[in-house]
């Protein structure tokens, strides 16, 4: 690892989780995490790996493993960067997936904003229900454009009609489905959430329409959700709600990069 030179303090913070498991019906239990990696504050290199897992007859994966890696790549330049694998998964052979990749980079050249990117995330011959992508890239150009890839570039397309369509059809919904409005021009928050594994491009979407599936007696599979904060990025490959016989909620490829000096 580069030694820092610069007199400000870098704090490093990234994460990944390969998959993590809860269940509230018709038992209550709570798996433990697998293929977790997370970074020390002064960066380093962080990973793990999990071969040939099985939950009883209703979650498998061949192997999960993850890496984290923070350094000074140059003086002052601060690099992050969060990888999620997760291989041969299936879910009471519902959802599957040949392979799962979630990456985020992140680049903070102090004095500047923390530029964080979903790029080279991926599924791979995945299913869920009856719907199938033998490949499927998350993230559209759109969110790894450095005009985008900042706080304040997400905040300035906020008070861009062209860009505000765009982000609008993207939004993650609440808790309960239901659509959550963009914040009005010129407001301030600190949290915005996207899904960035679209399909096809629709009038309603430009970008692409988000990719969320209800499959009957079983739940809600989501692909691709993307949190954004203002020194922060978190992307949730796949995050299943189980709804039917059995409830609980799977998450598989969860990377987060953030970062900031001090003082």
């Amino acid at each position: 690892m580069a030694k820092q030179t610069n007199p400000k303090r870098y704090l490093f913070q990234g994460d990944a989780t390969g998959v993590a498991i809860q269940f509230a019906y018709p038992f209550n239990d709570v798996v433990p995490i697998q293929a977790a990696s997370s970074l020390p504050s002064n960066g380093g290199r962080s990973s793990s790996r999990v071969d040939k897992f099985q939950h009883g007859h209703i979650l498998s994966f061949d192997a999960a493993y993850t890496d984290v890696r923070g350094a000074e790549t140059e003086d002052g330049v601060f690099e992050t960067v969060a990888t999620s694998v997760v291989e041969g998964f299936n879910l009471l052979d519902v959802v599957k997936c040949d392979r799962i990749v979630g990456t985020l980079t992140g680049r903070h050249p102090l004095g500047f904003e923390n530029v964080i990117v979903p790029a080279g995330s991926v599924f791979e011959g995945l299913r869920a229900g009856e719907n199938f992508f033998e490949r499927l890239e998350v993230a559209p150009a759109y969110f790894n454009e450095p005009e985008h890839a900042t706080w304040t570039g997400l905040e300035g397309a906020l008070e861009n009609e062209q860009d505000r369509r765009l982000l609008a059809a993207t939004t993650l919904p609440d808790a309960n489905g239901d659509p959550v409005p963009l914040p009005p021009g010129g407001q301030r928050t600190g949290l915005l959430g996207f899904c960035i594994a679209l399909g096809k491009p629709t009038e309603e979407s430009p970008l692409g329409a988000p990719l969320i599936f209800s499959v009957p007696n079983f739940g809600t599979v989501h692909l691709g959700e993307f949190f954004c904060e203002p020194t922060s990025r978190r992307l949730t490959m796949l995050r299943v709600e189980l709804n039917g016989a059995l409830q609980g909620q799977v998450v598989a490829g969860d990377p987060i990069v953030d970062g900031e000096p001090y003082p």
